[in-house]
């Protein structure tokens, strides 16, 4: 008998079992943050923004949108408190595969935040409460003075109230945005809760993050912060882009009147009665 039958015969066995270890790689991960308020006064707030994000996270995994990686998202929650938005800032700039963040939907828990992903060179896609600084890599969708919503009395976090009869909003709705089939997609993955405007604001912050990590010489905190500069977006709300200080360009605002049935419908001339 040949000394060589024995290894002969798991010949087949060994390469049946590198084909399977070839076929279980996965690539390397890379993540972003997303802090909100998920418990508390504010919590749908905090559930409008997290569908918008989930859903965009999986269509960059689905169409490999960033060449190499996957792409994974770390939700935590604020509860809309300053305190705690200090603590979650604190998890996600001690994990090195966090190259960026989206929060905190709130102005004072953005701002309570900010300087701390600033120390840790953690981009920032800032939502209110601060202004944009790229020297400190922070870009926001709206700055210090501003609000995504607007009303009679001001800056508005939802529309639960009777007497917010007509809104200024710096993103549209979904049946008014570029994309038909955004509403579809997101209540497939909502179980049929309806975006609102914040959600249509979080699915662009969302792809521009995501085309940020895709453009940057490497998925690192640095190369996303430099990337984030370039970034042009043709989002739900039409093209947009950073300008040279970090804030948003895109269109808009967009004007929305409540009817009797309770359905917002575009107005132009509600942005002319806000403050």
């Amino acid at each position: 008998m040949s000394l060589l039958s024995p290894l002969s015969s798991l010949l087949p066995v060994l390469l049946f079992l590198g084909v399977l270890s070839a076929c279980t790689v996965t690539r390397p991960t890379v993540k972003i943050g997303l802090v909100a308020p998920f418990e508390g006064a504010y919590r749908s707030l905090g559930y409008d923004v997290i569908w918008a994000v989930r859903l965009a996270v999986r269509e960059a995994n689905t169409e490999q949108s960033i060449p190499g990686y996957g792409l994974e998202l770390v939700a935590l929650d604020d509860m809309g408190d300053a305190d705690r938005a200090r603590e979650q800032a604190a998890k996600l700039a001690a994990d090195p595969q966090v190259v960026a963040v989206l929060g905190h939907w709130r102005s004072g828990t953005t701002a309570a935040a900010a300087p701390d992903y600033a120390t840790a060179g953690l981009p920032l896609l800032a939502t209110g409460g601060v202004e944009p600084d790229p020297t400190e890599a922070r870009y926001a969708l709206w700055g210090r003075a501003d609000c995504l919503l607007r009303g009679g009395r001001g800056c508005i976090v939802w529309l639960g109230g009777e007497d917010t009869q007509s809104v200024c909003a710096l993103a549209p709705l979904s049946p008014d945005s570029t994309d038909a089939g955004f509403s579809d997609r997101y209540r497939a993955l909502s179980g049929g809760v309806e975006p609102t405007f914040a959600s249509v604001a979080a699915y662009d912050a969302t792809r521009a993050l995501i085309a940020a990590i895709a453009q940057a010489d490497a998925p690192t905190r640095a190369g996303v912060s430099t990337s984030l500069a370039h970034v042009t977006l043709d989002g739900l709300s039409g093209a947009w882009a950073f300008s040279e200080t970090g804030e948003r360009r895109a269109p808009g605002p967009w004007g929305y009147r409540r009817q009797a049935d309770g359905a917002w419908v575009l107005d132009p001339t509600a942005c002319a009665a806000t403050p």
